[in-house]
């Protein structure tokens, strides 16, 4: 039975109409929640670069669809604590606390390691997979003692590195306008010191994760699905694209068939996810 584009189309609109007061309820829940996982990606639309946002939890995923990547205004009433990539915007959010992931410090460290021969980096790099094994060896609660210690670690790796590089020449720059640039190294070292209590939190509270990856895994299946197809027509489509598959992520997540889910959704039938 052929279904032509127009069907699909007009199915998906209906479909994503349907699904919005779900969509209202994901948003308010993941909002609420006590640690949330933000990112973003460019969103292919009417040929122009727009942003894709997801805030998840293990239970629950929900997507926004912007023209501006600092469209945060959706966000403003969060709670509880945000992990993300330090993403300088997250940082206008009120109310709320910060979590940095550190597979992104892991993967700048061994750059720093292998490229540019940075001792401290090997040194930090192995202090944080260290913090890591403490974390899951005491999933409640480290003993005292092992996190002052890490924390005096923390600050004695971070001293050597910025000693390091506060004896190195100064970087030449093409014009006597503006700043004199840093390395690269010694910008990753002024955010673990500026920063040192949200790259540290997951040590001190015990539902703060070490890494942001739930949400790149959120955003892997958007991107796959923007190769595939190569984007978006209009805007309202990718809203609509963004409201199903909020519920179908959610759905998948709390594992629930994704077809019933549909059927129900088109049927009429109230949807059996947990908001709890």
């Amino acid at each position: 039975c052929a279904i032509t584009p127009g069907t699909i189309a007009n199915s998906s609109k209906a479909l994503a109409q349907i699904l919005s007061p779900v969509v209202e309820k994901i948003a308010k829940f993941v909002k609420a929640s006590p640690v949330k996982h933000l990112d973003e990606t460019g969103f292919r639309i009417g040929g122009q670069t727009n942003w894709l946002h997801v805030v998840s939890t293990e239970t629950v995923t929900w997507y926004r669809a912007v023209g501006k990547r600092k469209d945060l205004d959706p966000l403003i009433d969060l709670s509880g604590v945000v992990m993300h990539d330090h993403w300088k915007p997250y940082y206008q959010l009120s109310g709320v606390s910060h979590s940095l992931c550190n597979a992104h410090h892991l993967r700048e460290l061994k750059a720093l390691k292998e490229l540019d021969q940075e001792s401290w980096a090997n040194a930090m790099s192995k202090l944080l997979c260290l913090a890591n094994q403490y974390r899951h060896r005491y999933p409640q609660n480290i003993p005292q003692h092992i996190l002052q210690r890490l924390s005096q670690l923390y600050q004695s790796v971070l001293n050597r590195g910025l000693a390091f590089h506060e004896s190195q020449p100064p970087l030449t720059r093409q014009s006597n306008r503006g700043r004199i640039k840093r390395r690269v190294g010694h910008n990753l070292l002024l955010r673990l010191k500026h920063y040192a209590s949200d790259v540290l939190r997951f040590l001190f509270e015990p539902d703060v994760p070490f890494t942001n990856n739930q949400a790149e895994r959120d955003l892997r299946m958007m991107k796959c699905k923007q190769k595939i197809s190569g984007g978006f027509r209009s805007f309202n489509s990718a809203v609509d694209f963004t409201k199903i598959r909020s519920v179908l992520s959610t759905a998948r997540k709390q594992n629930l068939n994704l077809l019933d889910v549909l059927i129900g959704a088109f049927s009429g039938q109230p949807l059996s996810l947990s908001f709890a």
